[in-house]
């Protein structure tokens, strides 16, 4: 019975864990967006290129990539589209879709609330 109640205890308390197991990519792209203001540096968009050319990172992550080189106050018109199917696409992992929603609401710097869920994906 007691074991039973652990083992049902424990069970509850990962229900409630975030679901974040972000990749190196996408810890990185995080890092950069906590602290973005307006546009990415240069130093920050060339390390976005190397990413988006990586055979290491996947194809959403590239996509987030390539959108996040182009951001100027806000994500370019041209990466908006493949934002969304990113977004939508519910066969990637959860952080990759946040992350993609993060970019398409961007407006100059990240929420507090974008910033948070950015912190959590870095760790």
């Amino acid at each position: 019975m007691i074991v039973t109640r652990i083992c049902l205890l424990c069970l509850m308390m990962l229900a409630v864990q975030p679901v974040l197991a972000a990749t190196a990519a996408v810890r990185e792209m995080a890092g950069i967006l906590v602290k973005l203001e307006h546009h990415p540096g240069a130093a920050e968009k060339s390390r976005l290129k190397e990413l988006a050319a990586s055979k290491d990172s996947t194809e959403q992550e590239k996509a987030l990539a390539n959108a996040m080189a182009n951001l100027n106050h806000s994500a370019a018109d041209a990466d908006k589209a493949r934002l969304k199917q990113v977004k939508d696409d519910a066969t990637a992992p959860a952080e990759v879709r946040e992350l993609a929603n993060i970019i398409l609401n961007l407006n100059h710097t990240p929420s507090a609330a974008d910033k948070s869920k950015l912190q959590q994906m870095m760790k």
